[in-house]
């Protein structure tokens, strides 16, 4: 991706440190946002000529749509908001901090099984499935916000084995505009983490082939499907899950 002052290689996995053994790489789970015309432009790697005012892209030169586009929901997450259950049904943060907005236990453990699920390194990916070049969850507001946030968390473990920033350059509720802004974001793959109960409406914001039905709700219990969208001839989605079966008590059926 293009930088302000050039092109700037991908992050590389290793952590490197100073002499005070204090990590100095800047992470690749969160793309930062100084200037918000130029960060759009950075995080998605368009060339364009203006942002419209409600933050929405026009595309001056439109790249070539994504081949496959993932949709996820965040890793499993406390049942009720904090301070209503148990400290011990708390999420807890990278740092190990209960949080309600943070991933629970089993969340963790389903982030590193995704991360595991779509690297290459380790052998041919499931069937359907391809390494993700962009990795996109919602914003927060501040980057430490965002980053405490289950949807980032989730996809954390993948974005550092794929030294693939995550972008989160769109909140819940923008879902149109962030499905334009994917569909413009040239080729490969486009893992999207999202909060449930938007995803079908994020899924209905892409072009499907004619007759597609999307399911009308993500229900309140899976964690553990991925929706498939590839792109066909005409340049319309098909429609397809995939059941991750990465966890004991993981489905195997779709959503209906």
């Amino acid at each position: 991706m293009a930088g302000h002052g050039g092109t700037r290689q991908e992050p590389a996995i290793g952590q490197p440190s100073d002499h005070h053994g204090r990590n100095t790489r800047r992470s690749a789970s969160y793309v930062p946002f100084g200037n918000p015309t130029r960060s759009r432009l950075v995080a998605w790697g368009f060339v364009t000529s203006k942002v419209a005012l409600d933050g929405v892209l026009e595309m001056s030169h439109q790249s070539a749509p994504p081949q496959a586009v993932y949709i996820i929901r965040h890793g499993e997450k406390p049942q009720d908001p904090a301070p209503k259950h148990p400290a011990a049904h708390s999420g807890v943060d990278f740092r190990g901090n209960q949080n309600e907005h943070s991933l629970l236990p089993r969340g963790w453990q389903r982030s590193g099984a995704l991360a595991a699920l779509f690297d290459p390194a380790h052998g041919p990916l499931r069937a359907g499935l391809r390494a993700p070049r962009m990795l996109i969850s919602p914003s927060y507001g501040h980057p430490s916000k965002t980053a405490d946030h289950r949807t980032h968390q989730t996809i954390r473990g993948l974005s550092d084995r794929l030294g693939v920033e995550i972008t989160a350059d769109f909140t819940k509720g923008q879902e149109p505009q962030l499905a334009t802004a994917v569909l413009n974001s040239g080729p490969g793959a486009a893992l999207i983490c999202w909060e449930h109960s938007h995803i079908p409406a994020l899924a209905s914001a892409l072009p499907l082939v004619s007759g597609t039905v999307i399911p009308k709700s993500w229900p309140d219990d899976r964690y553990d499907v991925i929706w498939t969208f590839t792109l066909t001839a005409d340049a319309t989605y098909a429609f397809g899950q995939v059941p991750q079966l990465l966890l004991s008590g993981d489905a195997d059926t779709d959503i209906g």
